[in-house]
């Protein structure tokens, strides 16, 4: 195949879940169980963090950009015999049973643009992956154009643990997103930070696409969130954080997220945040937009009012999360409508409950401003009072 083009505009909606309601959301969480535990989950067995505090001793330096070796590699050492093998649950036979129903095999250049294979790039190539490398392990939830599920691959593959996502070719066609996808995993595949998700690979067959994505452990954070109404001001601090580090990251990198919520990020094994889909992000080095995208509770002023938008555009989703989390609800959500939202957006409408303390209103009201260039920056958020306030001291 040829190589994925470069990153040049956003992406369509592509979901891991399909827990995700529809917004906007009536007012309040609905209480939902949480995912199903994996006991004694260890990272051991999952695809690694190249950023942990210990990682492995033959896990490749994190501080070696994976471009730069002269061979692949498995993302993770075989475990020692001496440990017990991390379950990964009973195969309801989903993907079979799916795939004689759903989805048709395309044909000329749809086809070519979705023969994606990662043992094929130019850069860093991947060994060679079928569905066959695989067992396949329980369903972890159901995406808009396929199913996700645990996996361990198989020998002569370093046996690991992997979320497998399946998308069906004919409703991506269907739907017109075959750049956009491509373009999604051009994003994905290069983002190597302990708190994004990371893509190790991806292969195709007649009907299908499948991206080999780390296994976030503790499942989706918006099932948290439903679950408890609200965070602490302790655990809302400490992802803020994790997620204003991984936000300068990424715009270090000229990406934009611009779907900054909940139901796009996930929690990993030892309880770090992951963002974990980038259905609307974009590479953007000239910094300025005009596409209206992403979720209508968090999208800022500039998008409501049809301008043209820049990476400014995060930092207002940053403090409407933050607000989600401390509070239970996005700030302006209106029940009345989304007309009613957008004007509660544009007119900046911010109002606080009593028990939300003086820093984090502070911080959240520096990053909810109408002006772009007059929130908060990510450095700022950073060395924030209620930042370092909760900020573990070995972090």
């Amino acid at each position: 195949m040829t190589s994925i083009n470069p990153v040049t505009r956003q992406i369509a909606d592509i979901h891991i879940s399909s827990s995700q309601p529809t917004n906007p959301r009536p007012l309040g969480h609905t209480k939902q169980p949480s995912q199903t535990n994996v006991t004694k989950l260890l990272t051991k067995y999952a695809a690694p963090n190249p950023h942990a505090a210990k990682p492995p001793s033959r896990v490749p330096s994190p501080t070696k950009p994976l471009a730069s070796r002269s061979k692949p590699v498995d993302p993770q050492p075989a475990p020692s015999s001496s440990k017990p093998v991390l379950e990964i649950g009973k195969y309801d036979g989903g993907l079979e049973l799916e795939n004689e129903e759903r989805g048709t095999v395309v044909e000329g250049a749809a086809a070519r643009a979705l023969a994606l294979d990662s043992s094929m790039i130019q850069v860093n190539p991947t060994p060679k992956w079928t569905l066959h490398s695989f067992e396949i392990g329980r369903p972890l939830g159901k995406g808009r154009f396929g199913r996700v599920y645990m996996v361990r691959t198989k020998p002569p593959h370093t046996p690991y643990i992997l979320a497998l996502k399946t998308l069906y070719k004919s409703e991506i066609v269907q739907e017109g997103v075959e750049k956009q996808l491509r373009r999604e995993i051009e994003i994905q595949q290069n983002l190597r930070h302990p708190n994004i998700l990371r893509l190790y690979g991806y292969f195709h067959d007649s009907k299908r696409v499948f991206l080999m994505l780390e296994f976030a452990g503790k499942g989706e954070l918006y099932k948290q969130l439903s679950k408890h109404g609200s965070f602490s001001e302790r655990r809302s601090s400490r992802y803020i954080d994790q997620m204003a580090d991984a936000l300068s990251y990424l715009h270090s990198k000229h990406i934009i997220h611009r779907d900054i919520k909940p139901e796009n990020l996930l929690i990993g094994i030892n309880g770090e945040l992951k963002i974990g889909d980038f259905g609307w992000s974009v590479h953007a080095p000239g910094n300025r937009r005009k596409t209206l995208c992403g979720t209508l509770d968090y999208l800022p002023p500039e998008m409501v009012e049809n301008k043209a938008h820049g990476a400014h555009v995060d930092l207002w989703a940053l403090g409407v999360l933050m607000y989600e989390f401390l509070i239970g609800n996005p700030p302006f959500e209106d029940r009345r409508g989304a007309k009613n939202t957008y004007l509660r957006i544009a007119r900046v409408e911010l109002h606080f409950p009593a028990h939300v303390s003086a820093e984090p209103r502070d911080l959240i009201t520096k990053l909810l401003q109408y002006e772009p260039e007059k929130r908060l920056s990510l450095t700022k958020v950073l060395v924030h009072p209620w930042i370092i306030r909760y900020r573990p001291k070995d972090a």
